[in-house]
């Protein structure tokens, strides 16, 4: 396997010292074997860090030694510690992207809201009501639909995004206005909750709009 120049660059300093594993001793004498650059980078740490046997050295001389070999150990050290947090911060940000991206992506894909016992409708003060469980509503759709027998029916729809559903508790009610008291909420002879298609129910005959009933739910009547 090749290893870029600045990994083993930073590896030479434990490499001289010999306090590297021999995992990474392998890496860097292959290294040097194929790469001259690198080999004159070594030559000229060695040089600096007076690593070449001197006959005679004095005790002096070695103890100094030793002091540059501690002290390039600890900036070897802090170089990796200090690549490892970085890496760490960009796993962080690269998180931090992708949760954020996918909170967008919930909140901006609506869905129609299924009945499951968490929708219902109740008259208070003249005015029909629509009370929601456990989700928050952004969209409302209404059409009043009359009969060939002068019956008038209310139908009407909700849609939320995938994040309120999942982070609305179940604790939490939304209520909507249906129909107020003076648009004749008194007048509705039945309110259903339909989550089919909308278009042109105003006009069907007592065969479609007796389908569409089968196909709604029936969530008040006076």
């Amino acid at each position: 396997m090749k290893y870029p120049c600045d990994l083993i660059r930073d590896l030479l300093p434990l490499y001289q010292d010999g306090v590297c594993s021999e995992e990474s001793r392998a890496a860097v004498e292959e290294h040097l074997r194929e790469c001259p650059s690198c080999r004159a980078y070594q030559t000229a740490l060695c040089e600096a860090d007076g690593l070449f046997p001197v006959p005679g050295e004095e005790p002096e001389q070695a103890a100094d030694q030793e002091f540059r070999k501690a002290a390039s150990l600890r900036a070897v050290r802090k170089t990796l510690l200090q690549r490892q947090v970085l890496a760490a911060v960009l796993a962080l940000a690269v998180l931090a992207v992708l949760v954020l991206s996918a909170i967008g992506f919930l909140r901006s894909a609506e869905q129609v809201i299924p009945y499951e016992d968490n929708i219902s409708v109740f008259m208070v003060d003249g005015n029909l009501m629509g009370r929601l469980q456990g989700n928050e509503a952004t969209h409302l759709t209404i059409k009043r639909v009359e009969s060939e027998e002068g019956e008038t029916y209310l139908f009407f729809c909700l849609s939320g995004n995938q994040w309120d559903d999942l982070v609305t508790s179940d604790e939490v009610y939304s209520e909507y206005m249906l129909c107020a008291a003076e648009k004749d909420a008194a007048g509705i002879d039945g309110v259903y909750y339909y989550t089919g298609d909308y278009t042109g129910i105003e006009t069907l005959g007592s065969g479609e709009l007796e389908q569409l009933i089968g196909s709604s739910t029936l969530l008040w009547n006076p």
